[in-house]
């Protein structure tokens, strides 16, 4: 048992580590540059943001939010840990997953940022039922493969360029992990398409 929880978090001084730094330090410069962004946004651009953000909650107060398609909503939930993913089997993911955790980091930022600069305190709050809360299970899943995939692109680089041949990381682990990711996007799914739709009406009847 013990053997397989190893298995499941692998070893963070040889590659967890390393990788999660990198991956969690993209994210955080793109998630600066995302409130940065957003505050220079402000002026005629953040009063159009307003105006549709007040559209959007009175249609949610009135129930008559028009849902986006199921497929839309899971390629939205899926395509950043999908990207994730596939960049873990190229030696370009060494490049790629930084660029692809700080554009993350960046839109999320913007994003809550926007609501912030539209609402002020009541906005963070209206930004975490609208994004934070699918964002409690797809981001941890889309860090676990960055992380990973980082790891893996890693050593697709160092074989690439002729130093060494250490083993190749696709073992049953590494898929399991994935397997895990694949589980809890779907339960974000799941709270987006029926949960969050719920707690954004009812909230929007204290800001309207």
């Amino acid at each position: 048992m013990r053997r397989a929880v190893a298995g499941f978090w692998w070893s963070p001084a040889i590659e967890g580590t390393p990788a999660l730094v990198v991956t969690a330090t993209f994210f955080a410069l793109g998630g600066l540059l995302g409130c940065f962004g957003a505050v220079w946004s402000a002026g005629s651009g953040m009063d159009a943001m307003t105006g549709y953000l007040e559209q959007f909650l009175t249609a949610a107060q009135g129930g008559a939010l028009q849902e986006p398609a199921l497929w839309t909503l899971v390629w939205r939930a899926v395509r950043w840990s999908l990207a994730a993913f596939l960049l873990g089997f190229t030696a370009l993911g060494v490049f790629g997953l930084p660029v692809l955790t700080a554009m993350r980091g960046f839109y999320l930022a913007f994003s809550v940022a926007a609501f912030a600069q539209a609402y002020g305190g009541r906005g963070l709050m209206t930004a975490f039922l609208l994004l934070g809360v699918p964002a409690l299970f797809y981001i941890p899943a889309f860090f676990l493969l960055s992380v990973q995939s980082f790891s893996a692109a890693c050593v697709l680089t160092g074989r690439t360029a002729g130093q060494g041949r250490r083993e190749l990381p696709y073992h049953r682990d590494y898929f399991f992990r994935c397997g895990v990711c694949v589980a809890v996007v779907c339960m974000g799914i799941f709270l987006e398409r029926y949960l969050v739709p719920v707690l954004i009406a009812g909230w929007a009847g204290a800001l309207i």
